[in-house]
């Protein structure tokens, strides 16, 4: 990948995953499938550090020791998201302590001392963005009507919201 890196990209990425608080995790099975889970987000850091808490007998941290390249996906009313990095487990109960909240009990009923919560920590390479909200979604419908008319692909410069960038 050839993508100059600005820091305004690295901060819109960062205003855009403040909008989350859900992402799709994909790993790759011991069998070189590709999965995809749903995880509430804990929390991130500015330059799109990604941070999910995670049981420590769950198959998912099996696959990022072995692979530890992941993929992030998140979409919601017409904002998506896509963040590629390299994912580390690790128990710093200052991570556990800065993004602990009440409701992660649903599944760490011991709180932030639970002895089996692990936290996964995505330190990102590359992300893409694609913002279809407020006034970009009508430059989106009329670049796409445009290209409709003329009987051609519409090209990704033309559509306004479309971000690519190395991290």
């Amino acid at each position: 990948m050839n993508i100059k890196v600005k820091q305004k990209d690295i901060n819109k990425i960062d205003d855009v995953i403040a909008t989350f608080d859900t992402a799709i995790l994909v790993t790759e099975s011991r069998q070189g499938q590709l999965r995809g889970r749903p995880m509430t987000l804990a929390g991130h850091h500015q330059g799109s550090v990604l941070y999910f808490f995670s049981r420590d007998e769950d198959e998912k941290l099996d696959e990022i020791e072995r692979r530890p390249d992941v993929n992030v996906v998140m979409q919601k009313d017409g904002l998506y998201l896509s963040v590629s990095g390299r994912a580390q487990i690790n128990t710093r109960s200052e991570l556990i302590e800065q993004f602990w909240s009440e409701p992660d009990r649903l599944w760490f009923p011991k709180g932030p001392e639970d002895p089996h919560l692990k936290v996964i920590k995505v330190e990102p390479s590359y992300a893409e963005c694609w913002d279809r909200t407020g006034i970009r979604k009508l430059e989106f419908w009329w670049e796409a009507g445009k290209a409709l008319l003329r009987q051609r692909k519409a090209a990704d410069d033309e559509l306004g919201g479309h971000l690519k960038t190395e991290i």
